[in-house]
């Protein structure tokens, strides 16, 4: 989650000074490179394997698309809000039938919680119009959830490794962002004095890192755990503004009051007798 809140920061670093869509295909090609690198080899499995991790990375891609398709036609505030549906939804894909078990109800209330801490933080100011951004944000909150689970279940399952799976996931991104850097956005200015060229470096390393965490955590953490744990994320991002001279807005503290309820909950770190293993990080041949 720290990883995944350093990659925002840097990336909005990044876009300051040149195109959007060119940073992120550098960054993710230059991800995956180093992921081959540190496996030693490009990802030896089958076809079908291929195709599942392509189809989780697409998932993946598709709520970052989605999302920024939402955030351009309806705001950050209202996209954020939207977003923090995720919680919810991850919970429903992982209970289904079992929502109103016992187990079950407490999880809904730690989602309600959560998603209550994200929107007050978000601070939504609604329109009194409605166009399709608020839809491509709710594909976006979807996609994302699906992603989760589909994450831990190819996981579980054994199906694939957690590197294979973020060097294919990060090869996956790759594709779909390049005709995007290619044709829609100016080119990239690699300007060696101005110290883009660093700071793509910075980035595909953080890009790398945190797909790989992410997938390890994977193998232990199901949906809605995970999406518990990413919506601390605004709170990191907050925290290192504050660091850098921003203040707290005032609703902060109500905020972070009903998330750490909704952890409180949820326990995100309970594994149900499952270890978390972060190493080793290349599986054994």
């Amino acid at each position: 989650m720290l990883l995944n809140t350093a990659l925002s920061l840097v990336l909005g670093q990044a876009f300051y000074h040149t195109a959007f869509a060119s940073v992120m295909a550098i960054g993710y090609g230059l991800a995956t490179c180093f992921l081959i690198i540190l496996q030693g080899h490009p990802p030896a499995i089958s076809a079908k394997k291929w195709l599942w991790a392509i189809a989780i990375a697409s998932l993946q891609s598709a709520s970052f698309y989605l999302e920024m398709a939402g955030l351009l036609k309806i705001g950050a505030q209202q996209t954020a809000t939207i977003m923090a549906l995720v919680v919810v939804m991850a919970l429903l894909l992982q209970y289904r039938k079992k929502i109103f078990s016992r187990s079950g109800a407490i999880a809904l209330i730690s989602a309600a919680f959560a998603f209550g801490a994200l929107a007050i933080l978000a601070q939504p100011s609604w329109p009194k119009s409605w166009n399709n951004g608020y839809l491509f944000a709710f594909m976006a909150a979807f996609a994302f959830a699906a992603f989760f689970f589909g994450n831990h279940y190819v996981l579980k399952k054994r199906i694939i490794d957690p590197v294979s799976l973020a060097v294919i996931g990060l090869l996956t991104q790759t594709v779909w962002i390049t005709p995007a850097a290619l044709f829609l956005t100016r080119p990239l200015p690699l300007d060696f004095h101005s110290g883009i060229f660093l700071g793509l470096i910075v980035l595909a390393i953080l890009m790398a890192a945190a797909q790989l965490c992410l997938n390890k955590a994977q193998q232990a953490m199901s949906a809605f755990p995970m999406a518990l744990i990413f919506s601390i994320e605004p709170f990191a991002s907050r925290f290192f503004l504050w660091m850098k001279g921003h203040p707290f807005p005032p609703s902060f503290a109500w905020a972070a009051g009903l998330l750490v309820v909704a952890l409180f909950l949820g326990q995100p770190w309970v594994m149900k007798g499952r270890k978390l293993a972060l190493f080793p990080l290349i599986p054994k041949k």
